[in-house]
């Protein structure tokens, strides 16, 4: 058979084989739209750390890390906002078994990892900002397991 007559023949079949008549999809209302709600000052805290890393990530990769300040000094403005939060009893920490007091002892001692930070970072050493970004990054981790995610098994 010819290509010409053979594909006339698979596109006949293929019509054939659908439902000649497309039956309309039933009409719904639309989802009232979902109105994000704007992060609380831990949340604003948070994102600011993350912006901290990728900054740092970025100065380690390209050998100069006087870029690093500027994204701790956002940090430090960032935890004047939670302090406030928490002072006025506005945040907690997300899981029942978490404490204000414990939460707000373990921020202290990581922003002390900040502190370290910024001052490998202010010498330009790639090799002392490398590995406190590694204290800070555990730190983070630390903070999380211990104060935001679900206490496992």
């Amino acid at each position: 058979m010819r290509p010409l007559p053979l594909l006339l023949v698979l596109l006949s079949l293929s019509s054939f084989a659908g439902d000649p008549k497309p039956k309309d999809k039933p009409r719904t209302a639309s989802p009232a739209p979902v109105t994000p709600q704007a992060p609380n000052a831990v949340q604003k805290e948070m994102q600011a750390l993350h912006g901290l890393v990728v900054t740092t990530l970025v100065a380690i990769e390209n050998g100069d890390t006087t870029s690093i300040p500027a994204a701790i000094h956002q940090v430090h403005e960032a935890k004047g906002e939670t302090e406030k939060a928490i002072t006025s009893g506005g945040w907690k920490p997300p899981r029942a078994d978490a404490t204000v007091a414990d939460f707000v002892k373990t921020d202290e001692a990581f922003h002390g990892e900040l502190v370290k930070l910024l001052q490998a970072s202010k010498k330009n050493d790639v090799t002392a900002t490398t590995k406190q970004l590694g204290a800070v990054l555990e730190g983070c981790t630390s903070c999380h397991v211990r104060f935001r995610f679900a206490k496992g098994p």
